[in-house]
This record gives C-alpha cells, structure tokens and sequence, in this order.
C-alpha cells in the first residue's frame, strides 16, 4: 500500500506529508510512519518509507492524525530527540509483539541515523532487551511454558526460541551426555548446548531459556565490524545469567568454506556497548566454527573477522604520549601567539607571520582535541558536535597553513620573490583561514540532511578498550575532505622541499661552503616538520599495525606546536645578530666618513 499526500490539519498551520516517494518533492527528509487500525490493533504500514517532504519548517514534532475510519497514523521527524522519545515510550505498554515491531520499524526507517548515533544504538538496544523479557513473561503469564517442549515465535525482525528446561531434561536418562544440555533445534544455526550443572541451580520455575536469533546484524555494528555469521542472544527469564562456568557453553556457527579470514568468538559487553573475546576461545574447521564460553550476557557470541590491532599496553602508552605531547604543544603554540603580539613590529617578515599562524591553527586542534572525549560523554549533544566541527576546522587550518608554508618558501628561495605583493599576508590568511571555514560551514549548514559531527567510538580489538569522541561520524566524508585534502599538501610541499635540500646540498659542496652539512641537515629537518612532511607517517601504517610507525607519528605531531615555537625563537635570534651586525657596519661606515673629513 503505498500512502500520498498525507494531510494534517489543525487551527495554526497545514502539514503535507508525501512519503513513499522521494521524487515528488525536490525536498525530502527521512521519517518515521507508522499508520495502526485501532479496532484490531493491526499496523498497517511496515515498510520503509523513504522520505517525508513537510511544508512546514516545524519539522520537529510528532504528528497524529487520521486517514480513514479507525485508522490512525504517526509522523516522526529522524531525529535523535524524536527517536529516543519513541523509544523510551514503547517501553510503557504491555504489548510487548507489536512494541518490538515499531523499534524495528522505527530503527529501518530512520537507517543513516542509527548508523551513525551510537548514543541511538544503546537506547535501541536496552529498549529491546526490556522488550524481550516483557514478551517473555507474558507468555509465562498465559501458561504457554510446558517443561521440554520448544516455543518458537517469529517476530518478522528476530525468532524467538523458547526452551523451559524441567528437571527431567537434566536427569541422565533425558542427557547421556550429562555435562550439556542441547537448547537449540536439531540442525540450526547455530547450535547451541549449555552446562547441565550450572542450570540445575536455576529453580525449574525460571530455568527459561530464550535463543533469539536475529534476521540481520546492522544493528549490532559498532563501526567497521565485519559479521561472518548471524547474530544470537542467550535470555533467562528474569534476566538471569551465567558466569565462570566450570564447563563452558558451547556453540557452533556455520559460515562459508571458502572463507579465509581469521575469526574470533566475540560477545556484546551490555554496559560498555563493546564487543569483547575474554572467556571465549574459538576453534574452526572448514565450514563449522565452535565458540567456548565461561558465561552468558545480555548478549550471546558472534563472530567478527580479526584484524591487527595494537595490544592494551601500547594503547595506554600513545594515549600518554598523544595526551602530554598535545598539552605541551597547546601551550608552546599559545606561548608563541602572545610573543608575537607583544613583540610585533609595523613591517613583520611574512615567514613570522605565517609560523605564527600555524601556530594558532595547532593551538585549535590540540586544545579542541584535548576536549573530544570530554564532550562525548557531555549532554545536550550539540556541544559534542561543536567539539567536532572545531577539530575538524582546527585540523583543516593547521593543513592550509602547512600549504602556505609550502608556498611562502617557494616564492622565496626557489623562485627568488623579491617584489612584494599587495596585501599578501591578508591573501594568505583568506587561503589558511578561509578554505576551512567554508569546508566547515556548509557541513553544518547540511546537518539537516545529514549529521556528520557527533559522537564516534574507538574500539581496540585486542585490548577491549572502547573510547567515544567528538568527530566526523560518516567514513567517506571523513576520508574526502581530510585525507584527499592533506594528501594534495603532502604532495606539494614534499616537492618543494625536495628542490629545497637539492639546493642546500649544492650549495655545501661549494668549496666556500665545506663543513656547513651539519646545519644543513638540521635546516631540512626544522623543514620537514613545518611543513607537516611528518604527518605522511599516517600512509606507511595504512591497514597495518606498525608500532615504529605509531610512536613516531604521535611523538612527532603531537610536539609539533612546541618545536615551531623554537623555530621562531631561533629565527627572532638570526634577525637580531642580523640588525645587530647591520648596526655596527652602519656604525663603522660612519666613522670612516668622520675621519676621512677629518
């Protein structure tokens, strides 16, 4: 059925929603529909709906209206205070089928939203939960457990397959195998036995066991996980679980043979929203791989494909060095800032201006990234998203100006600029200051289409370390606007400090200039890291972990303030020997005069 032209009436205002077709609005936003029959309780609409085109700029509100005899329909903007209010309220009804149904519908409709709002996906999660057990212990009330015999449910998104185990199915008559007990149908997927002597310890009355299998992990995804099987929940009623299991559960997952990637067992840790391996282990043959666990949580085992990481001791180390290395550049860079305001003179060298410059631009992005996980965890989430169009203008700025850097040295010892140009240190800051602010502006000026700044956690496979920060959340936009930009810099400037050194090193094989090298080694180093050549470290530790590589990227980087603010105290010292010698010469030349008048 598809649903047109939809019309709200009230005393202010008309709202037209055209849903189901995106292509009749030039203007579409995402949105939640969903219509139910109010004499039976059926919904009628359980599709995706593509786009809603609202007349009116109140976008945000909740609409409920009528579209015929005892139908009534919902219309909600894909928001994250829309979808959590839907959320949070399914939770107040007792019927928990059809609830399950609208957190789904809800979650399909409004897609791009739940992938890149973590925050979303939490609530999505704990509301399911709650709704699982709510179903639970409604059939339970209806009578519907009888000890041995198997409950299936099909609830469209997820199967539920409910198992009372009584007493009788432990005994050794029921079990020879005595230390499992299968609770999963013959020949599913996955399979899944779990210890006799543990659920013996569970009166009869709550020995429930629910294997929910779902249709789909999208909604388990964190961020660039890879599922290689589906996706299974182990539920007691009442919430009871099992942990440091003498003998494990066991399950088995069957996946492609011709598969050769390395997998590991992983469960859902409930509190950290994390996927974590402790108390697992994995063993696989061709088609079939068997996970081992000491316990049960809210979730059960899945398997992700493994990929290099970097252990929990060398993670706690980075963030050390990343941590200090930024405070010490954040407060060289601010220290440079002030130097320069005091000590300005009317006609600056441009090469100051510009080091200062980028000093600024550093000061932003170490100061901007102290405070990204900070305000990940800061509500209301419009400050977690100012962090991150910051950190992201900041770390465009501290590019443009790298670039500018390039340029300026270009002109000045490879070109040989002698000629001055009209306001050339305002086209330079229009270049360094500008480009981001416009990258930045119409990012945000598009958060209505599409939230790019927001919260965005960091997984440490091997470590189970999880941290959320302030950032772009989408990938692509991620890669198009940083990577492509900075690599259009990298490219630049490591041509022209390639023509650069090949002077240098000219110029010190000129008999003139023998025993020189050293200073011009230290030169084309200070280069190299004012023009962020080091930040190219980034392309060598691409889709590997190489730990030289890291350490040597966050050391160097993360001090990159400091070392330009003694990059400018060493330039200041040369431009005072320079006047002080122009002083003396000046002053000798005027002696001469006196005594040859004399």
């Amino acid at each position: 059925m598809k649903l047109l032209g939809l019309v709200v009436t009230d005393k202010s205002d008309v709202k037209i929603f055209n849903c189901m077709h995106k292509d009749t609005s030039p203007v579409y936003k995402p949105c939640y529909i969903n219509c139910t029959n109010m004499l039976n309780g059926v919904q009628l609409f359980k599709n995706n709906s593509n786009a809603c085109s609202p007349v009116s700029s109140n976008w945000n509100l909740t609409a409920n209206f009528n579209i015929g005899p005892n139908v009534t329909c919902k219309v909600a903007a894909c928001t994250r205070n829309q979808s959590e209010l839907i959320l949070t309220s399914v939770t107040q009804s007792r019927n928990g089928m059809d609830r399950m149904v609208e957190i789904h519908l809800l979650r399909l409709m409004c897609s791009d939203l739940f992938l890149e709002d973590q925050y979303l996906q939490m609530i999505f999660l704990k509301v399911e939960l709650q709704l699982i057990h709510l179903i639970m212990n409604m059939m339970k009330e209806q009578g519907k457990y009888v000890p041995g015999v198997m409950h299936q449910l099909d609830l469209k998104y997820m199967a539920f397959n409910i198992f009372p185990i009584g007493d009788k199915n432990l005994t050794r008559n029921e079990n020879p195998d005595g230390d499992l007990i299968e609770v999963s149908q013959p020949d599913s997927d996955p399979s899944v036995w779990l210890p006799g002597d543990a659920l013996g310890k569970i009166e009869e009355d709550r020995r429930v066991v629910n294997l929910v299998n779902y249709q789909s992990t999208q909604q388990f995804k964190l961020h660039q996980d890879e599922f290689v099987s589906n996706v299974t929940r182990i539920e007691f009623l009442g919430m009871h679980s099992l942990s440091n299991l003498k003998t494990p559960i066991e399950m088995t997952f069957d996946i492609q043979s011709n598969m050769d990637k390395e997998v590991e067992c992983h469960y859902m840790e409930e509190e950290g929203f994390n996927w974590k391996k402790d108390g697992c282990k994995t063993s696989r043959n061709a088609t079939v791989v068997t996970c081992k666990c000491n316990h049960t949580t809210a979730f059960s085992v899945l398997l992700v494909a493994h990929s290099p990481s970097i252990s929990a001791e060398h993670w706690e180390i980075l963030s050390y060095i990343s941590y200090i290395g930024c405070g010490l550049s954040a407060f060289f860079s601010a220290l440079s800032l002030m130097i320069y305001v005091v000590t300005r003179k009317p006609r600056e060298d441009a090469s100051i201006f510009i080091h200062v410059s980028l000093s600024g631009a550093l000061f932003l992005l170490n100061s901007s990234f102290l405070l990204t996980e900070w305000g990940a965890r800061w509500n209301p989430g419009w400050v977690c998203e100012l962090i991150a169009a910051l950190v992201h203008y900041s770390l465009l700025g501290t590019f443009s100006w790298m670039a500018v850097e390039g340029l300026h040295l270009y002109l000045m010892l490879i070109k040989v600029f002698n000629t001055e140009y009209k306001h050339y240190q305002l086209k330079l800051s229009l270049f360094g200051w500008g480009i981001p602010a416009v990258v930045v502006g119409v990012t945000w000026s598009l958060k209505d289409v599409k939230q790019m700044y927001g919260s965005s956690t960091l997984t440490m496979l091997d470590s189970n370390q999880t941290t959320s920060i302030c950032w772009i959340s989408d990938i692509t936009y991620l890669y198009a606007t940083n990577v492509v930009y900075f690599s259009l810099v990298f490219i630049f400037n490591s041509g022209i400090l390639l023509i650069v050194a090949v002077r240098l090193c000219c110029m010190v094989t000129t008999p003139a200039r023998k025993g020189l090298g050293w200073r011009t080694a230290t030169t084309v180093a200070g280069l190299t890291c004012l023009l962020g050549i080091t930040w190219g470290l980034a392309f060598l530790g691409s889709g590997y972990v190489n730990l030289p590589i890291l350490y040597l990227f966050c050391i160097l980087n993360s001090t990159q303030g400091a070392f330009i603010f003694f990059w400018i105290l060493g330039l200041a010292r040369i431009e005072r020997k320079r006047a002080m010698e122009a002083k003396n010469a000046s002053v000798s030349t005027n002696d001469s005069k006196v005594t040859s008048v004399k």
